[in-house]
């Protein structure tokens, strides 16, 4: 089904394809098929787009020699990183700069969204910024609770002042 729509994307004039190697019915479950992306490639002349499992700049690489794609498509790989646009991984980055970003972004999100809305939609985005920085249950647990920017600011500053942050 998707090698013939991508030759008709491109017989009706498409200028690129976009193509994510997960079918509808996996979701976010298993493994993105490269081969698939590589097949609709070798089929048209259009650019094609990859996308579907990169998370790391090492994964971009990949995705680019197994499949010969144009450009690689990041999604919910740039959540916790989106430093890899600037080709960075995620250890790469350090806790002062990943700290300030957190800052940037509730502030987006509260004075697009307003104090109270703004705080509780960030959460999923906060833990998802500190998940790799080593944290205990509890302090996750602490990041998931509803409070207001101030007060998550405050929490904050505790976790990036904590001895592990320093390490």
């Amino acid at each position: 089904n998707y090698k013939l729509i991508a030759r008709i994307v491109e017989e009706e004039g498409g200028s690129l394809i976009a193509v994510h190697g997960r079918t509808k019915e996996q979701r976010y479950a298993g493994n993105a098929d490269w081969d698939a992306i590589a097949e609709v490639k070798s089929l048209v002349k259009i650019p094609v787009i990859g996308s579907g499992d990169v998370k790391t700049v090492a994964d971009i690489d990949r995705m680019k020699a197994h499949t010969n794609v144009d450009a690689v498509m990041i999604g919910r790989g740039a959540i916790p990183n989106p430093w890899i646009f600037a080709r960075l991984d995620r250890e790469q980055v350090p806790p002062e700069l990943v700290k300030e970003t957190i800052r940037k972004h509730l502030a987006r999100s509260v004075e697009f969204y307003g104090d109270e809305d703004g705080s509780r939609l960030f959460r999923k985005n906060a833990v998802q910024y500190v998940m790799m920085n080593h944290l205990t249950r509890d302090e996750r647990k602490e990041i998931l609770k509803s409070r207001p920017s101030a007060e998550f600011l405050e929490l904050l500053e505790k976790i990036y002042d904590s001895p592990i942050m320093q390490a």
